[in-house]
C-alpha cells in the first residue's frame, strides 16, 4: 500500500477545499457586485445629469432614485411567483435584460424617459437579487448558507462604493453616455458569470398538499413577532461527514446534505 498517499491526502483535501471555498466566495461576491452596481452609481454624477437635462437637482434626484420603485414592485412579484421561476434562468435573463435600459440611459431624450428607464432597471436588479438569495438559501448547506449570504451582501455593499467611484471617473473622462455603456457592459459580464458558474436547479416541490395564497402566507409572517422585528430592522437600515469538495464550475455551494 502506498503510505505516502495516505499521508498527503488529508493535506491535499484541505488545500483543495480552501481553494474551492475561496473561489466560491469570489464568484458570489462578484455576482452581487455586478447585479446592483447600477443602483447607486448614478448618484455620483447627479450634477452632470442636472446640467445635461437642464432640470432642478430635486427633479433629477427623484429620477435617479426611481429605480427603488421598480425594485419594490419586482420584489413583491418575485415573492408571489417564485415557485414557478427557475432560479438560474431567471437570474440570467434579468441580468441580460438589465443591460438594455442601462445602455438606453445614454440616449434618453428627456427626464420622463430617464425616469422610466431607471424604474425598469430596478425591476431587473431586484429580480436578479431576490432570485439569487433564494438560490443560495435552497442550494447551500446549513453550514455554507451563512457565509454565502454574508458574501453576497458584502458584494452588494462594495458595489455601492466602487460603483460611485467608477461612475464619476468614467463620466468625467469619457462623458455621460460612455458611463452608461460601461455599466451595461458590467451587467452583461454578470450574466456571463452566472451562465458559467451557477448550477442548474430542480423545480421546487410544494411543501403543502393545498397551496395557499401569497396574501395568506404574508399574513402568517406578519403575525410572527420575530419576523416583524426583522422587517423593522431591515426597513430602518435601508432608509437614507466527509470533507467538502472544492467548488466545481456548475455550482456555487456545496451540495445540501439529506439531513440539512
Amino acid at each position: 500500500m502506498d503510505t505516502n498517499f495516505l499521508e498527503t491526502s488529508p493535506r491535499e483535501m484541505a488545500r483543495d477545499h480552501h481553494a474551492g471555498a475561496l473561489l466560491r466566495t469570489l464568484v458570489i461576491g462578484l455576482t452581487a457586485f455586478l447585479t446592483v452596481v447600477d443602483l447607486f452609481a448614478t448618484q455620483a454624477i447627479l450634477p452632470s445629469l442636472v446640467r445635461a437635462y437642464r432640470v432642478t437637482p430635486a427633479s433629477m434626484g427623484f429620477a435617479v432614485n426611481a429605480s427603488t420603485m421598480g425594485m419594490a414592485v419586482a420584489g413583491l412579484a418575485v415573492a408571489v411567483f417564485s415557485r414557478r421561476i427557475d432560479r438560474r434562468l431567471g437570474i440570467l435573463i434579468s441580468l441580460t435584460l438589465l443591460s438594455i435600459p442601462t445602455a438606453l440611459l445614454a440616449v434618453a431624450p428627456d427626464l420622463m424617459v430617464f425616469t422610466a428607464l431607471r424604474i425598469i432597471q430596478g425591476v431587473f436588479m431586484a429580480t436578479a437579487f431576490t432570485l439569487t438569495l433564494a438560490y443560495l438559501g435552497e442550494e447551500c448547506s446549513a453550514t455554507d448558507a451563512a457565509g454565502a449570504f454574508a458574501t453576497y451582501i458584502t458584494g452588494n455593499v462594495a458595489s455601492n462604493l466602487f460603483g460611485r467611484l467608477m461612475s464619476a471617473a468614467v463620466a468625467d473622462h469619457l462623458g455621460l453616455a460612455s458611463n452608461f455603456y460601461a455599466f451595461a457592459l458590467l451587467n452583461l459580464c454578470g450574466a456571463v458569470l452566472v451562465y458559467f458558474t451557477l448550477g442548474r436547479t430542480t423545480p421546487m416541490r410544494p411543501s403543502e398538499p393545498v397551496a395557499r395564497s401569497a396574501f395568506a402566507v404574508w399574513g402568517e409572517h406578519l403575525r410572527n413577532k420575530p419576523l416583524r422585528a426583522g422587517f423593522a430592522i431591515g426597513f430602518a437600515s435601508s432608509s437614507p461527514s466527509s470533507a467538502p469538495s472544492p467548488m466545481s464550475t456548475s455550482s456555487w455551494c456545496a451540495s445540501r446534505s439529506p439531513s440539512a
